[in-house]
């Protein structure tokens, strides 16, 4: 089996910033979207869209990455997305970091009236 955790930490180092398209991005991509061996599992956990502006927006996308082993550890992945049909293909920046899940309370006012 290969470890696929030890291989995304080798890949980016500390953290990644980059481009997409480069090698390290499309061998990022490459273990989490497309190339599946035996001995691990990829899950989408959360994902996030924020407007930019008029050029680019940027999506994160958090994976989970769980090996036959037990060992587990998450990603996160964030690039800058066009905005516009016009930059379609454009290769924009991408930032790679190990996250760890942290449970966050919070309170959100919403429309209502108070007692």
């Amino acid at each position: 089996m290969e470890n696929v955790i030890e291989k995304l930490r080798e890949l980016i180092g500390d953290d990644y910033e980059g481009m997409s398209g480069d090698e390290t991005h499309e061998n990022v991509d490459s273990i989490i979207d497309a190339y599946k061996p035996k001995g691990y599992r990829v899950e989408h956990v959360h994902g996030t869209f924020e407007e930019g502006g008029r050029w680019t927006n940027y999506v994160t996308d958090v994976y989970k990455i769980t090996q036959d082993d037990g060992k587990t550890a998450y990603f996160s992945i964030g690039r800058d997305v066009p905005a516009t049909e016009m930059q379609d293909g454009s290769y924009l920046s991408v930032y790679i970091f190990e996250v760890v899940p942290k449970e966050v309370v919070r309170i959100e006012y919403v429309y209502g009236r108070s007692a």
